[in-house]
């Protein structure tokens, strides 16, 4: 071989060589997590490790609401936490759900219920650290976190079965546990703080084993995915849920928000269970809950209807 077609050749390698990694470094930029380029630090959590807290406890807990199941958590000492972000659906297999993207939200801590495109958006968030679908039990400052593993809901209850669309996308019959595939898991977290038991249902199973109520045990606050088209839970299962949990107060989500979500999620909104409940339909996207808030409440709703911090 000529000695000018050997420096073109090996040009040509070193290229593609550069290429490839070229390739590589964007393909790191734009997938995955992306915490190794935010700009920001933990010195927050450094502080609540010393002080157990960010602020003098202030009696109340904040709970905002970024549509969809997406809510974060303020304890009164001023600890954030935000769970189930959402993404579209990478896959592109279930359409086009959100009009815009979730904000970076700054959050202390980061947390995620399953592995459906509707609840785990975890890089879109900048978090000082993440809790994805974490079974155990976790405390920080005046927040203690309890994981809890059980199931996805697997039977679709309402108009659109598309549970069976799940079946021909795995290409299986069964997707029901015991041998369902990973997205069709559910950790229910119960936060506690303020001295009161957040409940977060997920997507869960409504009839979750005796083992699981045990383990869930009485709550103050719990938030159940209900909506007028039943995707997860219908009527009845959400009321279940409710009254089997003891919550005081019940905070619907995985329901329609016209002003972040298209139809075509197929969802609904959930105004009609609403107002088959006391409820208090609130005219802001976050609400301060104390303990004294509880009294004399028995399930009532408290519904947010298109008031979120996303698209306000």
């Amino acid at each position: 071989m000529k000695n000018w077609q050997t420096a073109a050749l090996s040009g040509i390698a070193a290229v593609a060589v550069v290429a490839g990694v070229v390739a590589q470094a964007n393909d790191a930029v734009t997938t995955g997590l992306t915490s190794w380029m935010s700009g920001k630090n933990h010195n927050r959590l450094i502080q609540v490790q010393n002080e157990g807290g960010l602020q003098a406890d202030s009696g109340a807990v904040e709970v905002a609401y970024y549509s969809n199941s997406s809510f974060s958590i303020t304890s009164p000492r001023g600890i954030s936490l935000l769970v189930d972000p959402w993404r579209n659906d990478p896959s592109g297999a279930w359409g086009l759900w959100y009009r815009l993207d979730f904000p970076k939200v700054e959050v202390d801590i980061g947390m995620s219920t399953h592995a459906h495109f509707d609840h785990d958006a975890l890089d879109k968030i900048d978090a000082s650290m993440l809790l994805d679908r974490m079974a155990g039990s976790f405390r920080l400052g005046d927040v203690k976190i309890r994981g809890i593993a059980d199931k996805h809901q697997c039977v679709a209850p309402g108009i659109v079965p598309w549970t069976e669309a799940v079946k021909q996308f795995e290409g299986r019959e069964k997707i029901c546990a015991p041998g369902n595939a990973r997205h069709m898991d559910n950790t229910l977290y119960v936060i506690e703080t303020g001295g009161m038991k957040f409940l977060m249902w997920g997507d869960n199973r409504p009839d979750a084993p005796e083992e699981v109520w045990k383990k869930i045990g009485k709550v103050d606050v719990v938030f159940v995915p209900v909506d007028g088209s039943k995707h997860i839970l219908d009527y009845a299962q959400a009321d279940s849920v409710v009254a089997r949990s003891g919550a005081r107060i019940a905070i619907p989500h995985h329901y329609l928000v016209p002003e972040t979500t298209f139809y075509t999620s197929t969802l609904l909104p959930a105004t009609e269970w609403a107002k088959t409940h006391e409820h208090t339909m609130l005219d802001a996207p976050s609400v301060m809950i104390r303990k004294a808030d509880l009294r004399g409440k028995k399930g009532h709703v408290y519904y947010f209807g298109s008031h979120n911090k996303v698209k306000m």
